[in-house]
């Protein structure tokens, strides 16, 4: 008992170091001459984070060696091939999948039993940051490669505008849902509800921010959400 609780102060440790380590490195990638070094202390805080999970969990190693391996080899060929032009394309679709690995790790959490209060907001708000990310990289994929265009003003840009602003008290709600659901009748499935309008929220999130960002700040600022995300994931055990 004594060691699992030593355990689980090195891995809180860590966690912090981790969450530090990566703040620092979002910031510095906002200066070009500072941005490879902050790129390579947000790798090592990943790294750190998900080593010290690992020393908890009952795992196969070979199959983390292995998605690993596979990973680092996909996104490797394709940082080859992909032209200097189309840089900002391939870091939103690499910000989308991150935000969907974690948008699917919340998820799995959510039926997870004797979950706190704390760690159900945690899932709520990871379900929510991941799923933003991952449909709003899409559309900013689309958007920067010029081939999704949507005007301003049209009513296709209007609706997906409200759909994002609902998921804001719908995040409220869920998060306080536990509270609620001992005074008010619970709403059924509320959950799966609340994963799709997370997806919609998205692509209403960037269309209306993107008219206030270039496209090379936007990609950073959904880059900025998909960090912030992936810090979420260990705590919920």
């Amino acid at each position: 008992m004594e060691s699992i609780t030593n355990i689980s102060a090195i891995q809180n440790l860590v966690y912090i170091g981790s969450s530090v380590l990566f703040i620092l490195g979002i910031k510095m990638l906002g200066k070009e001459a500072t941005a490879v070094k902050g790129n390579y202390l947000s790798a090592l805080a990943m790294f750190s984070a998900v080593a010290i999970t690992c020393l908890s969990l009952e795992i196969d190693y070979k199959v983390i060696v292995a998605g690993v391996l596979l990973g680092g080899l996909i996104g490797s060929a394709i940082a080859i091939k992909v032209k200097m032009t189309a840089i900002p394309e391939m870091v939103a679709l690499f910000n989308g999948f991150g935000g969907l690995a974690t948008f699917l790790i919340a998820w799995s959490q959510f039926n997870a039993p004797d979950n706190s209060l704390f760690q159900h907001a945690l899932i709520m708000l990871t379900v929510y940051i991941g799923g933003i990310t991952f449909s709003g990289s899409l559309v900013a994929y689309g958007k920067l490669s010029e081939r999704i265009k949507l005007g301003k003003g049209s009513w296709v840009t209007n609706v997906l505008i409200s759909f994002f602003y609902l998921s804001l008290p719908a995040l409220v709600y869920v998060i306080f849902e536990p509270s609620i659901s001992t005074v008010l009748p619970s709403v059924p499935s509320y959950f799966l509800f609340f994963l799709g309008l997370t997806l919609i929220a998205g692509l209403g999130f960037v269309t209306n921010r993107w008219r206030r960002y270039a496209g090379c700040h936007f990609t950073f600022e959904l880059s900025l959400r998909n960090r912030c995300c992936i810090c979420w994931p260990p705590t919920l055990k």
